[in-house]
């Protein structure tokens, strides 16, 4: 696909079919991603993948913790919602609506249980940081990131970033082989979409103008 087309229908997945990943290909995706830029190529990203047995413990421990209403206690605090500006507040609140309207219901149930079931993905991607990191490797994390995704998208195969894949980071390091001087920052499902109206709904964007000064 040409960039823009991958930039275009790149969208948040939320409910994946169950067909896996080869391994070569996330290795490809990977591999792409690493090209991303970063301060003096300093390259402060580790990145694990959970896949079949691995994943399906994750998915396990991950449907008790929501059956017994466990707060999540992720390694990089997510702060209140108030904590963002005004606009930030109000794009949520806004998406969120349209959520509820796009779904039928006012509730979001499905578009909530697919956050329970980590969006029934094939593979689990977690971004990590060395502790005591600054905000420049969260910026340099975070462009790798949008990379991976993108790279994912070139080969047909979809993405959401989400925070309900990091929530819990103790059980994670276990399973993943996380030493304690790392943190997991972010985590991105990947996988194939599945028939689902949910995946037809795409956020909007604010008008160029909101966002973009040009001084000449």
């Amino acid at each position: 696909m040409e960039f823009k087309e991958v930039v275009n229908k790149r969208h948040s997945v939320r409910n994946f079919k169950s067909d896996e990943i080869p391994v070569t290909v996330l290795q490809d995706i990977v591999r792409t991603a690493q090209r991303s830029p970063s301060w003096e190529n300093s390259q402060p990203w580790n990145v694990y993948i959970a896949t079949g047995e691995t994943l399906k413990k994750i998915k396990e421990i991950w449907v008790g913790k929501y059956k017994e209403k466990v707060k999540g206690s992720p390694d990089m605090p997510t702060g209140h919602r108030t904590n963002f500006s005004e606009r930030s507040q109000q794009n949520m609140k806004d998406f969120m609506g349209a959520v509820a309207e796009y779904s039928g219901d006012p509730e979001i149930k499905h578009f909530l249980k697919m956050n329970e079931v980590l969006f029934n993905a094939p593979a689990l991607v977690y971004l990590t940081l060395g502790k005591g990191h600054t905000g420049w490797p969260i910026y340099d994390l975070g462009g790798f990131g949008l990379a991976l995704m993108l790279a994912a998208k070139d080969q047909g195969i979809d993405s959401i970033p989400a925070y309900e894949i990091v929530k819990f980071p103790a059980e994670l390091r276990p399973l993943l082989s996380v030493p304690e001087d790392e943190e997991i920052i972010m985590g991105i499902a990947l996988g194939y979409a599945a028939e689902d109206g949910i995946n037809d709904f795409s956020s909007s964007r604010l008008p160029l103008e909101e966002v973009l000064t040009i001084k000449q």
